[in-house]
């Protein structure tokens, strides 16, 4: 190789390397995190994230220049309370001290990220505003066909909420298996599992399960031993708990919008597990 080639390559090397460098060395700065920021995701243990919105919840944070924080945040339309604490940058982390309790938090992406008492909660300076899951419609005369399958309890509506469902958040877990009119429904609850053997028929719009025996089983929300589903055309399940739903002349929910009541049944909705070779 030639002289004048080495030193060609030698220049383009040292041009790269400090191109490196400098991307590796880049230093969190003030600039990037003063301004107001919103928690439009949160989760708590291993469960899945959801938008602080699903439970009635705005949470926003101020970060200010003098090194003072405002967190304010609201619960269901009630006067929100807004809390002071202190933030600095060190070691490219940014640090937060409440009530004399510092928590490390981390900027990558333009995102915030705090993971505090088993709670994370991630930051953006883009609200995102809440869309609830908006329930489709029952079925018409649905099959016992149409309900088998294995299906897995993700989401809960309860008092005006709509919540995941994981051991973290809820307290529980649940699935279920659907054969012939039998039923198997796998229930986790404080690290305990209980199986309940249900077997049952399509009445109306509705498959209805009962126990095959009579061991009490369920959750602080509905119990496992007589059960309704309704299938949704959105390729949900649901289920009402036996004791809050209302049912007119024809088995179908009364609707709410027309006697101006607010919802206070707890629905669970299921979505079907689909098994791949």
């Amino acid at each position: 190789m030639s002289k004048k080639m080495r030193l060609w390559m030698a220049g383009t090397v040292g041009v790269l390397m400090a191109g490196f460098m400098s991307v590796s060395v880049y230093a969190l700065e003030e600039k990037d995190v003063i301004g107001t920021w919103y928690v439009n995701e949160l989760s708590m243990g291993e469960g899945a994230s959801f938008h602080p919105g699903a439970m009635g919840m705005e949470v926003t944070v101020d970060i200010k220049e003098d090194g003072k924080m405002e967190t304010t945040s609201s619960v269901y339309g009630e006067e929100p309370e807004v809390d002071e604490s202190e933030w600095k940058i060190e070691n490219d982390k940014i640090l937060m001290t409440h009530n004399d309790q510092t928590e490390e938090c981390e900027y990558k992406d333009g995102k915030i990220t705090l993971t505090a008492d088993g709670t994370t909660m991630i930051l953006s300076q883009e609200k995102e505003e809440y869309e609830p899951y908006v329930p489709g419609k029952p079925v018409e005369n649905p099959t016992m066909k149409d309900f088998e399958g294995e299906w897995s309890c993700t989401l809960m509506e309860a008092f005006g909420m709509q919540m995941p469902v994981n051991a973290d958040f809820t307290g529980f877990e649940m699935s279920m298996s659907v054969e012939d009119g039998k039923a198997e429904i796998i229930l986790i609850e404080s690290g305990e599992e209980t199986k309940v053997e249900l077997q049952g028929d399509v009445e109306g719009n509705a498959l209805v399960l009962k126990a095959v025996t009579e061991d009490e089983a369920g959750t602080m929300f509905f119990s496992l031993d007589n059960m309704k589903f309704n299938l949704l055309d959105d390729g949900k399940l649901c289920l009402i708990a036996e004791d809050d739903a209302e049912e007119s002349d024809d088995g179908e929910e009364a609707d709410d919008a027309e006697t101006g009541e607010d919802d206070f049944s707890v629905k669970t909705y299921f979505e079907k597990i689909i098994v791949t070779e």
